[in-house]
């Protein structure tokens, strides 16, 4: 009988260490931070953002099956009007652009690329309205899941519940599992590459980031980017990195080419001087004039969020210890995050929650050192 006891204990003794090293809490704390994530989604997935581009992704989905445009814009007002409120099309039906997208099926289907981009999450959706479930409400699906990924991935990141529990209460961070659009399930892959990479599984990162590029395509900057430094670390073989450089580069290049985009010229038109009606058969290039245009509205970045956690990683930086991932990571971010504004100067948050997530990391991580400090000092004495 002791024998029996003593080796059920010593199995619960090699269990607990498992549990403990991904989540370091204690099991009363993992449960109320898991129903806290579960009602957050919840809330998330019954009150999405009134964006007009759920009309696009419908249409997007669509399109992997039928070609006719016609069907496509009946499909998509379908999913649109049987969405829940506040949002109804007469909003911003007095806009010309989009009176104009919602009623005439061929320039609707000229908009579509802009949502094909990003293909992993049409893909995706495609899959859940093939086995029942509505467009939009597979759209939803996918971003309110995405969210929870996120927000277990930062318990075992952080190993502070409460703390992980406001992070996600931000409201950057809150959004992304409202919105409709493949920006949530970007954000997912990036911070699960850079966790696995914080846990030195350097392959899986790196497979990671490639499947990121399948996401959204122009993710492909940040990939080899992050490669590189990866490389230059030694965290990959030179020719492993490079590998993984071309494929990444291959997939965002296939990517690009079944969505059909159009040029970064007509792009920056499209989305900062004009939108086009007609993107595809009357393709209109930005100048010089227009792209300085673009740029001057980066004079409203102080009043975002970004400046906010721009200004959360340059003061907690000096405070992570030498060599750690946080420390090399925050200035490569902050390279990046400069290189996307100028080629695309778009400051919404939903394209840089992730380096708010890993800003969010690294000021938890230092929030929690001075007891760790304490701790030191104590034992010293």
């Amino acid at each position: 009988m002791e024998s029996r006891a003593s080796s059920s204990h010593i199995e619960s003794e090699h269990r607990q260490p498992a549990f403990r090293n991904w989540f370091d809490c204690s099991f009363v704390a993992l449960f109320l931070y898991g129903i806290f994530c579960l009602a957050l989604v919840t809330a998330a997935y019954l009150r999405p953002l009134p964006t007009y581009d759920r009309y696009l992704y419908a249409g997007a989905v669509a399109s992997l099956r039928y070609s006719d445009p016609v069907t496509l814009q009946r499909i998509a007002r379908a999913e649109f009007d049987a969405q829940p409120a506040p949002f109804r099309f007469e909003n911003v039906a007095a806009e010309p652009y989009f009176a104009d997208v919602y009623n005439n099926p061929y320039h609707f289907v000229q908009q579509l690329e802009l949502s094909r981009v990003k293909l992993g999450y049409v893909v995706s959706g495609y899959l859940l309205w093939r086995v029942g479930l509505p467009i939009l409400s597979g759209l939803r699906l996918i971003s309110a899941c995405s969210l929870l990924v996120v927000g277990f991935v930062l318990l075992a990141w952080t190993h502070d519940a409460f703390l992980s529990a406001v992070l996600l209460l931000t409201p950057p961070v809150l959004n992304m599992g409202r919105m409709v659009t493949g920006d949530p399930l970007s954000t997912t892959i990036i911070f699960l590459a850079l966790f696995a990479l914080a846990k030195k599984r350097e392959p899986l990162a790196a497979s990671l980031l490639i499947v990121s590029a399948f996401a959204r395509s122009d993710n492909i900057v940040l990939v080899l980017i992050l490669l590189g430094g990866m490389i230059w670390t030694r965290h990959l073989r030179f020719t492993i990195g490079a590998s993984c450089a071309v494929f990444a580069a291959a997939t965002s290049a296939i990517v690009n080419r079944i969505a059909g985009i159009y040029g970064w010229r007509v792009l920056m038109q499209h989305s900062f001087v004009k939108p086009e009606l007609e993107p595809i058969t009357h393709p209109v290039l930005i100048n010089l004039a227009g792209y300085l245009h673009a740029l001057a509205g980066l004079r409203a970045i102080p009043y975002t969020f970004l400046t906010v956690w721009l200004l959360v990683a340059a003061a907690v930086w000096k405070r992570l210890p030498k060599g750690s991932l946080l420390r090399d990571a925050l200035p490569v971010i902050g390279i990046y995050t400069v290189l996307r504004l100028l080629i695309f100067p778009n400051f919404d948050d939903r394209v840089f929650v992730w380096a708010y997530l890993i800003a969010g990391v690294a000021l938890i991580q230092t929030a929690q050192s001075p007891r760790l400090d304490n701790a030191n000092v104590g034992s010293a004495i």
